[in-house]
C-alpha cells in the first residue's frame, strides 16, 4: 500500500485502517519507491496479507501499541501494480512480471522451478487482460476483511486465469483450487550476486 496511499489519508474518519508497520509516508516517499521499482533498486513487491475486518481495525479499545497492523492485499497487489505502474507509465511490462515474480523465485531459492516459462519449469501462469478496467471493491472480494483500503479505484488490468503447475486454480474470478493440492517447497541458496546485493543493503 506505500506504493499507492500517503500519510494523508490519517485525516479521514476511519483513519485507522490504513494502520501499517511502516506507518504511511509523505508523497515523495511514495515517489521514490516508485522510482526505486523502475531504476531495480526494490527487488520485489509482496503483501504480508493481514485481513483485519473493518470493526476489527477501528476498535476503539486499540491504542498506538496494541493497533492492529496491515491490510487485505493479496487480490489487489497485482491489478494496483500494474493499473498504477505499467499503464500509468512508472514501470515497464517486463519489469511488472520480474517484481511479481523472476526476481522472488531466484531470492527464495526457487528459481527455475518457478518464475520462468521453460521446459521442466513448473507452469505456473497467469493469464492477464490488460484492458480490463474494474472498481474496487473489497466487500466482493475472497477476504474475510469485507472491504479494501482501495474501495473505488478503478484499475486497469485484472487475472482472468491462474494456472499452477498446469492445473487452472482461477477462472473468471473464480476458485476452483481445492485444499490439499499445494506443495511444500525446500527453498534453496540464491544465486550469489543477489544474496551479496540483499546483504550490501540491509
Amino acid at each position: 500500500m506505500y506504493l499507492h496511499l500517503t500519510r494523508e489519508r490519517f485525516r479521514e474518519p476511519d483513519a485507522g485502517k490504513y494502520v501499517g508497520a511502516p506507518p504511511l509516508r509523505d508523497p515523495s516517499d511514495r515517489d521514490a519507491l516508485w522510482r526505486g521499482l523502475a531504476a531495480g533498486q526494490v527487488d520485489t513487491v509482496c503483501s504480508d496479507h493481514a485481513p483485519w475486518t473493518l470493526a476489527a481495525k477501528l476498535d476503539p479499545a486499540l491504542d498506538v501499541v496494541t493497533a492492529r497492523q496491515g491490510v487485505a492485499d493479496l487480490e489487489t497487489l497485482m491489478p494496483m501494480l500494474f493499473s498504477e505502474g505499467v499503464v500509468a507509465g512508472r514501470i515497464s511490462l517486463a519489469r511488472f512480471a520480474e517484481l511479481t515474480s523472476a526476481t522472488a523465485a531466484r531470492l527464495f531459492g526457487l528459481y527455475p522451478r518457478k518464475g520462468a516459462l521453460a521446459v521442466g519449469s513448473d507452469a505456473d501462469l497467469v493469464l492477464w487482460d490488460p484492458q480490463q478496467r474494474r472498481v474496487i471493491d473489497g466487500a466482493r472480494m475472497q477476504s474475510r476483511a469485507g472491504y479494501s483500503v482501495y474501495d473505488g479505484w478503478t484499475v486497469q488490468g485484472w487475472p482472468r486465469f491462474v494456472i499452477r503447475r498446469g492445473q487452472v486454480v482461477l477462472a473468471e474470478g473464480s476458485s476452483l483450487a481445492r485444499p490439499g493440492q499445494g506443495q511444500w517447497l525446500r527453498r534453496g541458496r540464491p544465486p550469489a550476486d543477489q544474496l551479496r546485493r540483499c546483504t550490501a543493503t540491509r
